[in-house]
């Protein structure tokens, strides 16, 4: 009898733990391809984009487990790629490039909630020739009753949600400051 209830136990447990959520890999934006190419920016680098609280490989969704990237990559790294993807896929991506946008990120959280599934992502963004400015993105998605259906919603949406803060972030009128 001890046996079953231990196992019963154990099970529960094993059930109500979670498991991963993860989020899928970035792939560049045409659009915002595009609006880089307008910008008449003709190089570029990316330097750091931080938190103020320090870099998050993983955030929590409800009682389903955590939301995380590929390769425990953290979300501000995760960042960081995508807007080189999108400078590259531009041509105007330079490594080395003494003109380097970055982000100082204020807010980068979720809310998982029905009817109010939402990525937030607020960042300060500069470069060595201008103070810049910033950036305040908030991306909806639908989410679900049930917490681990929610909690994958929540995953594929950080994709959709970068693509939208880094489009908030080239076609802001301050953009091509960044690099003159």
């Amino acid at each position: 009898m001890k046996i079953l209830k231990a196992l019963s136990i154990a099970g529960v447990a094993f059930y109500t733990v979670g498991c991963t959520h993860m989020t899928s890999n970035y792939g560049a934006s045409p659009d915002n391809v595009d609006e880089i190419r307008k910008s008449g920016i003709t190089e570029l680098s990316v330097g750091e984009f931080v938190s103020k609280n320090s870099d998050t490989t993983s955030i929590t969704c409800r009682a389903a487990g955590p939301v995380k990237n590929q390769n425990n990559v953290s979300f501000e790294n995760y960042i960081e790629g995508a807007i080189k993807n999108d400078l590259k896929m531009a041509g105007v991506y330079k490594e080395g490039s003494d003109i380097k946008i970055s982000g100082a990120i204020e807010k980068l959280d979720f809310n998982s909630n029905i009817g109010a599934g939402k990525w937030m992502i607020n960042a300060k963004i500069s470069s060595p020739k201008s103070q810049g400015y910033t950036v305040q993105s908030t991306y909806d998605f639908s989410t679900n009753f049930v917490a681990d259906k929610a909690c994958q919603q929540v995953a594929q949406a950080y994709e959709p949600a970068v693509e939208n803060f880094i489009n908030q972030i080239v076609t802001h009128p301050g953009f091509s400051s960044l690099a003159k």
